[in-house]
């Protein structure tokens, strides 16, 4: 599982983030659906800060979400309260999805938050984790 903060390192200027979505062949990344309508919503802002052309951002958003098993919000939809209590405890609001997915999965989070390391019953992985090199 993969939160939103990996996907925009990823096209700010992380090589590793990037590379480990691309190419990370032994793992089977997902997040809530909503970030394949989020992301692209956000380009224009990720190009300035990244100085590059908005084109080359939405294809790069294009390769990071193709890399990427959306998940509908059926999918976790069970333990959405569950998450929401979770993330009121660990100061995490505005990530209830991602918690509910992470719960429904089960499946560690790779993320670059620190308070998903403060939510009981998860796990996270780092890039390091998971970069090969």
């Amino acid at each position: 599982m993969v939160d939103a903060s990996v996907v925009i390192a990823g096209l700010l200027e992380d090589r590793a983030v990037r590379d480990t979505l691309l190419n990370g062949g032994e793992y089977a990344f997902s997040a809530p659906a909503y970030l394949g309508e989020e992301l692209p919503r956000h380009v224009g802002r990720i190009a300035s800060k990244a100085r590059l052309p908005e084109l080359t951002v939405e294809a790069v958003v294009r390769d990071l979400l193709g890399a990427i098993d959306l998940a509908p919000p059926g999918l976790y939809a069970s333990r959405i309260d569950s998450a929401r209590k979770l993330a009121r405890e660990a100061d995490a609001l505005g990530d209830e999805e991602y918690i509910a997915l992470a719960l429904a999965l089960p499946a560690p989070i790779w993320t670059l938050e620190r308070h998903f390391a403060r939510i009981h019953g998860l796990s996270t992985v780092s890039t390091s984790e998971l970069d090969p090199n």
